[in-house]
């Protein structure tokens, strides 16, 4: 009877020492409601956004439930907060620079100073652009859907690494017209962050199509977008004289008095910039 009961108590003893000691925990996740095992001495990994932040099982967030004693990765779905480029030293401005396929902006890691991030109800995607721009293509916006046009923006401010990747891909993918329909990195209009491309519902907000030329949208930019400050950048049968294919969803704000004269000397925009910048630099050196 000693040695039954002498039994009982080491096998008591070894369940106590595993719960005890090996002890894991197990969470149920609200969001994928699944189950899944780690040991806890193991971090758990909460995936906030883009970025990885590194907790242990004792943080894992109070909304979890615990269903037993043992432990699990956890997902955390948080909204990431989206904000603009600022750039990492003082540039001289580029607004008017006339970039194009042989002019290049001077310096490849230029970020405008004052670019902001555009209201969401207005894009397909988080846009930013410099202050003025975004504020005139605001109020274009606003004018087209009061004359029944829903217009967004699918593209505004792209860094040099941004547009490396996007010729980069479209190369890649097979792309033989991609020297005159994708600016090099540097010599993109984009990166100024006063150059958007256009959608509408026409075209589904489709991003940079064909299909956007000759829409609803697109006749009301070309007799309205003026009035804003806004020029299309690439218009049709120009090729000679801008270096890239035509392009109805590309405008770039200059400003409504420059706009105002570029459309009536029936002009491109860097034959328009070109001459401006070339009087400036006469007077400056007079």
């Amino acid at each position: 009877m000693k040695i039954k009961n002498l039994f009982l108590i080491i096998i008591c003893s070894v369940l106590g020492f595993s719960s005890g000691f090996f002890i894991t925990k197990k969470y149920v996740s609200p969001a994928q409601n699944t189950i899944s095992y780690i040991s806890p001495s193991e971090e758990v990994a909460l995936a906030i956004g883009s970025e990885q932040v590194q907790a242990t099982p004792q943080e894992i967030p109070k909304d979890e439930t615990i269903v037993s004693t043992q432990t699990k990765t956890v997902e955390v779905k948080k909204p990431v907060k989206q904000d603009c480029l600022q750039p990492k030293k003082e540039y001289e401005d580029y607004t008017y620079l006339d970039v194009g396929q042989k002019v290049a902006i001077p310096d490849k890691t230029y970020v405008p100073s004052d670019l902001t991030l555009i209201d969401k109800t207005i894009t397909t995607v988080p846009i930013c652009l410099k202050k003025d721009a975004a504020d005139a293509i605001t109020s274009l916006i606003s004018a087209a859907n009061k004359d029944g046009y829903k217009i967004k923006i699918s593209s505004g401010f792209r860094s040099y690494e941004t547009q490396k990747i996007i010729l980069a891909n479209s190369i890649k993918n097979g792309n033989k017209n991609a020297s005159i329909a994708i600016a090099k990195p540097g010599y993109s209009e984009h990166q100024l962050g006063v150059a958007v491309d256009l959608t509408g519902l026409s075209v589904k907000n489709a991003s940079a199509t064909i299909k956007f030329q000759d829409t609803d949208e697109d006749t009301w930019l070309e007799e309205h977008a003026y009035e804003y400050g806004f020029i299309q950048s690439y218009p049709e049968d120009k090729l000679a004289t801008t270096g890239y294919m035509y392009e109805a969803w590309h405008y770039r704000f200059v400003g409504i008095d420059n706009a105002k004269e570029i459309i009536k000397n029936n002009q491109t925009i860097n034959e328009f910039l070109k001459l401006k910048n070339e009087s400036l630099n006469k007077n400056s050196t007079q």
